[in-house]
């Protein structure tokens, strides 16, 4: 075979081979990002999800009050066990919003829930020291 035909055809392999790598390299980041991107998306379910239990227990909360204010009867028990209920899963919304800063380049407002910058010191929103 010609020298430099078969300059030419190594060439072509090793453009090739290279391009194979790279397109690797990108359909790996690719799924990566995906990946990441799935995840984030469970949390901010659940977290909706979380939000939503929460509002039905302060709905709840809210009529055993009001129960109470017209004198009908309302046991402690009852009133603590939704408290603690909304403690419970306040707890549980701590943690998935501090997995999901980690998985992003930002932080989240202990106090407000807000979403800073990581090189914020105070929430822009509520002013609270991050």
């Amino acid at each position: 075979m010609d020298t430099k035909l078969q300059s030419f055809l190594d060439k072509v392999k090793d453009t090739a081979s290279r391009t194979g790598r790279s397109v690797g390299r990108a359909a790996d980041a690719a799924g990566k990002k995906a990946s990441e991107m799935a995840a984030a998306t469970r949390l901010n379910l659940r977290i909706f999800d979380l939000n939503t239990e929460c509002d039905v227990l302060f709905r709840d909360i809210g009529r055993m009050v009001y129960e109470l204010h017209r004198g009908d009867e309302v046991t402690s028990e009852d009133m603590d066990a939704k408290l603690e209920e909304v403690d419970a899963k306040k707890e549980q919304l701590a943690e998935l919003r501090d997995q999901l800063a980690s998985m992003r380049s930002v932080s989240i407002c202990p106090n407000c829930g807000r979403t800073c910058s990581r090189e914020d010191s105070f929430c822009p929103g509520c002013g609270t020291e991050l």
